[in-house]
């Protein structure tokens, strides 16, 4: 946690003053250098490969990886490290509480009030949004009367004569069959076939589809 509080800046001032040679101080240099544009693209790659790719297209006389991974490398490590947290996305910052603010408010009386406004606030915006995501859902017409229109597809002709034939007392005599006084079919020995209402049900199909 502590070498998030320190600045690239102040670990390369560091390293380059603990530096006993040239060459050693060329390399902070051209690591520091490399880094500090990747930061400033807002890159979160800090790999070794890109650090050096990067600085070889700039001429910078960056050192090799292995360089950079062997034990004498632990001052690039340490300075590439100080740069890749310095561009880390901070999650207080990109996930903040729009309601922050609130904290700072001196009396603690007006504090809790507004802290208890804004939840209401949070819970009402919640609330919409609900209704939002089910804009999208089926919408049930009605007529005038308040009723639901039906949106199922009517019959065809063919469909609506076998329902007619059905109930037809005539036909039903042809083949031993009647209704009886509740709307269900009988065969000849008067056996139910079909439940009450059976006949109804039909009827009621057959009035709506020829509306």
């Amino acid at each position: 946690m502590s070498d998030q509080l320190v600045s690239p800046q102040d670990t390369y001032g560091r390293l380059m003053s603990a530096a006993n040679d040239s060459r050693r101080k060329r390399s902070l240099e051209a690591i520091n250098e490399a880094c500090r544009l990747l930061h400033e693209r807002h890159s979160s790659d800090f790999s070794y490969k890109t650090i050096i790719t990067l600085a070889n297209d700039r001429g910078l006389p960056v050192p090799g990886e292995k360089s950079i991974v062997n034990k004498t490398g632990e001052h690039y490590r340490e300075l590439i490290q100080a740069w890749k947290l310095a561009s880390l996305p901070k999650s207080s910052k990109t996930k903040a509480d729009p309601n922050d603010w609130i904290e700072h408010i001196q009396d603690p009386v007006l504090r809790m009030s507004v802290s208890l406004l804004a939840k209401e606030l949070r819970a009402l915006k919640a609330k919409e949004s609900r209704k939002a995501k089910h804009s999208g859902a089926p919408i049930i017409l009605g007529s005038a009367a308040g009723q639901a229109i039906s949106t199922r597809p009517l019959l065809n002709d063919a469909e609506l004569a076998a329902l007619k034939a059905a109930i037809d007392p005539a036909l039903l005599g042809l083949v031993g069959l009647s209704i009886g006084s509740r709307g269900e079919l009988l065969d000849v020995k008067g056996r139910t076939i079909h439940k009450p209402g059976f006949c109804d049900a039909i009827e009621k199909v057959l009035a709506v589809q020829v509306k």
